[in-house]
Parts: structure tokens; C-alpha cells; sequence
């Protein structure tokens, strides 16, 4: 692998081929080329001109699917490094999909590789949570994103689930759009477009919010204000709340498998079953993802969590008390706005769960606190066996 210097001087680099790279790089402004991107790669490929520039439109395992300038590669990342402005980082990076990367081509049997990633702009992650139990690392969904469409069904609007993913956007660095689908199905249900609309607004204060029907098309022109040129839109959302009937409006045709609706609940079946960037029609490209089961906020949040409640944060520290828990005591002003009707008392609970959870990911960081921990697990463990040999001797 070669080692390229970020440090070299200007003046030493041949710049006669940059014309012919501003050609070359053209082609990939149907996948989110930026200005500031094309201008990175360049400085890179004019020092090490073997180096090929592309995109990840989707990871399958150890192999990375890359469109590039003139082709498509299936590269693996084994020796991957961040590629910042200064130096280039030793540690390996794992390429996700939305990342703009530098592939070196295999020579005769050898495999290509990804050997650089630039810098990320943006960063979509949440915490893996399998059956209800944390397991310890988070999964990276999408990189260099502008906007994440969040998809629930109007027909199965569930507040606390809003709450969390316009978090998980906030925490990402892109900007959060709610999309209510399904509004060809509210005929045959109890609810109105008006009274979700109201309902998501309440739960993401300072968020724009659309109602759509991928079917009908009805509602979906202001999206496509969002996927101009040189963006990237990710959508997230439960499986079945309809983002592939959404994509496939979006890009003008049939890109992706849609599943029947349930007539218990009007749910859609999962039908997306990986990450894949797709180029759409207006210029900007687009990130579909499987259904998300759960959503656990990774360490690091807290402004994210401030952002998404900061209806709630600003009477924060208010109250006539320092020390007040917000439980009836004189002079509240969580209690007070509250009563008023600037924000509910469930809303309220959902910040201070969501408050938890994070502190308690920040503890697992702490030694002392971990150590205090596993004490008392074995304390509780040791209680458990004391008490299970004495039903023994009962019997």
C-alpha cells in the first residue's frame, strides 16, 4: 500500500491533469458529488494518481459495493484509514454506506480495497438492542447525509418511537423531516391528517412535518425539495410504515419491493433487507433502510436529547428550588408549564426515560461505577443461589 503525504508542497504536485479530474469526477455528481468532496479527492488522487474515488452504495458483509468514476467495485476495507486534512488516521475505519471513498484496483488475483475514507460530515448511529437487551456496540446505518426522511404510518402513529428517532437524527448531524405515510388508508381509520399532523408536531417542537401518500403521490412534492443535487436523504422508520412505496414515488419508478398490507392493522409486511444509496431523478440521492425494531440513543446525545425536548429544556433550572425533582413541589415551572399546556406530563416521563438511559450509558464508561456494578451483580447472583438451595432443603 502506498503512503500518501498530506503535507507535500503544492508547488512539487503536478496540477496539469486537474482539468481531466473535474471531468472524470463529473460522473459523480449523480450520487451526492459536493464541491467540498470533489475538491478533497483531487488534492488526494493528484498524489497518488492510482487511487480510484467512489461511493458506497452498499455494504454485503465483508465486501463493499463502491460506484465509481467509469465503474462499479466490490472492494473489501481490511486496511481502510481516515483520510483528514493533516494526516491520514492509522487506525482502521469501517466504510458505511454514504461514504465517500479511494479505492485502490487489485493487481492480478489480489482484491480491490478500500484504502481511504474521507471525513464524515455526518453520522446516523444507534445503539444494537437485540430482544430488549443492550448489546454494547452501535450500528452505523449512513454517512454524509443532509436530511433523514422519519417515516411513520399515520395510521399507527406512536409518539414515543417519534420522540426517539428525531433524537437519533439530531445526534446524527442532518436535519430530521417527519413524513406521515399511508394517508389513502385514514378513510378506514378513527383518526384525521389534522389531528396527526398536530400529534407529530408535538413530539418534534421545530420540525417540519408532511402528510403523503406514496400511492397517490398526494403531499409528496415538498419532499423533493429536500433531494436536489448534492444531497443525500436517508429514510428511517419501523418495517411497514411504507418507505419503499415512498421510494419508488420518489424515483419515478419501481426500484423497490413493496410488501401487502395487513388488514389487522394496516401495516406493511418488511420488504427492505439492506442499506443501498440510490440516485433519484432530481439530482440528489437517496438511502433506503430496513425497518428499525428499536431505537436505543448512543452515548454522547445529551444535545441531541436537549434539541428533541427543548420545549421541556427551557424551564429546566426555572424552578423556585435548585434541587427540585418536578413531583409537586412549590414553584415548579416544569409542573407549572405543564398545567398551562405547553408541553404533557407523558412528554415529559419520555425526556426524563431518555435522560436515564444516557446517563446510565455514560456510567458504563466510568470505572468506579462499573466496578459498583458488577458488585452488586454478585451480590444479587450470591442472594439468588442462597435462596434457591433453601426451596431445595424445603422440598
Amino acid at each position: 500500500m502506498n503512503n500518501i503525504s498530506p503535507n507535500d508542497d503544492n508547488e512539487t504536485q503536478d496540477t496539469s491533469s486537474i482539468p481531466q479530474l473535474d471531468a472524470d469526477l463529473s460522473n459523480l455528481v449523480q450520487y451526492g458529488l459536493t464541491e467540498a468532496v470533489q475538491k478533497r479527492l483531487i488534492s488526494i488522487i493528484t498524489k497518488d494518481p492510482s487511487l480510484v474515488p467512489g461511493r458506497v452504495a452498499r455494504v454485503d458483509g465483508i465486501s463493499t459495493f463502491v460506484h465509481s468514476i467509469s465503474s462499479d467495485y466490490r472492494a473489501v476495507s481490511t486496511f481502510a484509514r481516515v483520510a483528514h486534512e493533516d494526516e491520514f488516521e492509522v487506525e482502521p475505519a469501517q466504510p458505511t454506506v454514504g461514504d465517500w471513498v479511494l479505492i485502490r484496483p487489485g493487481e492480478n488475483l489480489d482484491p480491490d480495497e478500500i484504502e481511504l475514507v474521507l471525513p464524515r460530515t455526518s453520522l446516523l448511529a444507534r445503539k444494537r438492542v437485540q430482544r430488549g437487551k443492550e448489546e454494547g456496540d452501535e450500528q452505523v446505518l449512513a454517512a454524509n447525509i443532509s436530511t433523514v426522511f422519519v417515516v411513520q404510518a399515520a395510521t399507527y402513529f406512536n409518539t414515543n418511537r417519534l420522540e426517539r428517532e428525531i433524537a437519533l437524527v439530531w445526534g446524527s448531524g442532518a436535519t430530521p423531516v417527519v413524513v406521515l405515510s399511508k394517508t389513502d388508508l385514514l378513510d378506514e381509520s378513527e383518526l384525521d391528517t389534522e389531528t396527526v399532523i398536530e400529534q407529530a408536531q408535538l413530539a418534534a417542537p421545530g420540525v417540519e412535518v408532511f402528510a403523503v401518500s406514496g400511492i397517490t403521490g398526494d403531499g409528496t412534492d415538498p419532499l423533493r425539495g429536500y433531494t436536489e443535487a448534492g444531497t443525500t436523504v436517508v429514510l428511517i422508520g419501523a418495517s411497514g410504515v411504507g418507505k419503499s412505496t415512498l421510494v419508488n414515488h420518489l424515483m419515478g419508478h419501481e426500484a423497490m419491493d413493496t410488501g401487502e398490507i395487513r388488514e389487522s392493522d394496516t401495516r406493511g409486511r418488511h420488504t427492505t433487507v439492506t442499506r443501498q444509496l440510490l440516485p433519484l431523478p432530481n439530482g440528489g440521492v437517496l438511502i433506503d433502510t430496513p425497518g428499525i425494531r428499536s431505537i436505543a440513543l448512543v452515548s454522547g446525545s445529551e444535545d441531541a436529547l436537549a434539541k428533541t425536548f427543548s420545549d421541556v429544556e427551557q424551564y429546566l433550572g426555572k424552578c423556585r428550588f435548585s434541587d427540585c425533582r418536578h413531583s409537586g413541589e412549590p414553584g415548579c415551572a416544569v409542573n407549572e408549564a405543564i398545567s398551562s399546556g405547553e408541553f404533557s406530563q407523558s412528554r415529559l416521563e419520555s425526556y426524563r426515560r431518555m435522560e436515564r438511559e444516557l446517563q446510565h450509558e455514560e456510567s458504563k464508561h466510568d470505572p468506579t461505577v462499573k466496578t459498583e456494578h458488577q458488585r452488586l451483580m454478585r451480590v444479587i447472583a450470591k442472594g439468588r443461589r442462597q435462596k434457591s438451595r433453601m426451596n431445595k432443603r424445603k422440598k
